[in-house]
């Protein structure tokens, strides 16, 4: 698989008003489950403020991206929101959020949802 978790991608994501948008986003599931069943969760990444309490903040320094990605507006993770797509979805590869950054906001995502 070309994709692999903590990626930053641009897909398609199905809004909460069921229409498709480009957008950001991040892929949360792991490595190996993406190659086992052949495709992967992400969370939405946004510029709206919606739900602040269900969100996490996402920066320029808690991105690596070898095409110099840089967020042009102040972005949030939205942990509640969260979608599956597979490879062809993809439209194309961001960058990577760093750990720890990573890490946290699976935690956000999980005392969302959970």
């Amino acid at each position: 698989m070309r994709y692999r978790q903590a990626d930053i991608v641009e897909i398609n994501f199905m809004l909460p008003d069921f229409q498709f948008k480009p957008h950001f986003a991040v892929i949360v599931s792991n490595n190996e489950l993406n190659e086992k069943q052949d495709f992967f969760y992400l969370v939405l990444i946004s510029s709206k403020t919606y739900f602040p309490e269900y969100s996490y903040p996402l920066t320029n320094e808690m991105i690596k991206s070898s095409i110099h990605f840089h967020l042009s507006k102040e972005s949030y993770v939205k942990c509640q929101i969260i979608t599956s797509d597979k490879e062809r979805g993809v439209i194309r590869k961001m960058g990577k959020m760093e750990e720890p950054y990573f890490s946290q906001m699976l935690d956000k995502i999980i005392a969302s949802i959970f």
